[in-house]
């Protein structure tokens, strides 16, 4: 725990991480609640949809992420923060534009781009934190926070 509260990138992304993540579950609970109210004919095809969003948007987010963090570093030690910033702050948009809809494709279509823009921080999160701590510590700074985010 003292690496995680000593060093300011830990920290910061511990704490960013649990919020997200408390946030993160309180969106994914609402979701089937608001699709079953307001578009009560399209369950089965909310059901499949969600899945092939969380599923396509989520694995292929994780990827470019990554891809995106690791081809950038190099250029400017804020491209991680950037695209954890960036994709969090599109979501919100994306998110009132699917429960202000009216148009079951066009939610859908919002909640699977706010999947996908959100859905890159884990690999630059936890890179941060890896990078900013001792390499005898990395596994532990990694599983306290792994274990703090499924707590929230």
């Amino acid at each position: 725990m003292r690496e995680m509260t000593d060093n300011p990138v830990c920290a910061n992304i511990f704490a960013a991480g649990f919020v997200r993540t408390i946030g993160s579950t309180i969106v994914t609970a609402y979701t089937p609640v608001f699709f079953q109210r307001v578009f009560p004919g399209f369950k089965a095809k909310y059901a499949m949809l969600n899945a092939m969003a969380l599923i396509g948007c989520g694995i292929s987010s994780s990827l470019l992420g990554g891809i995106i963090s690791d081809k950038f570093e190099k250029k400017s030690y804020m491209t991680k923060a950037n695209i954890i910033m960036t994709g969090n702050v599109l979501s919100i948009p994306l998110v009132a534009m699917a429960v202000f809809s009216q148009n079951f494709y066009f939610a859908m279509i919002a909640f699977a781009l706010k999947i996908f823009v959100s859905g890159s921080y884990q690999a630059p999160a936890i890179t941060m934190m890896q990078n900013t701590s001792r390499p005898s510590d990395s596994g532990l700074v990694v599983s306290v926070y792994t274990f703090f985010a499924y707590l929230a």
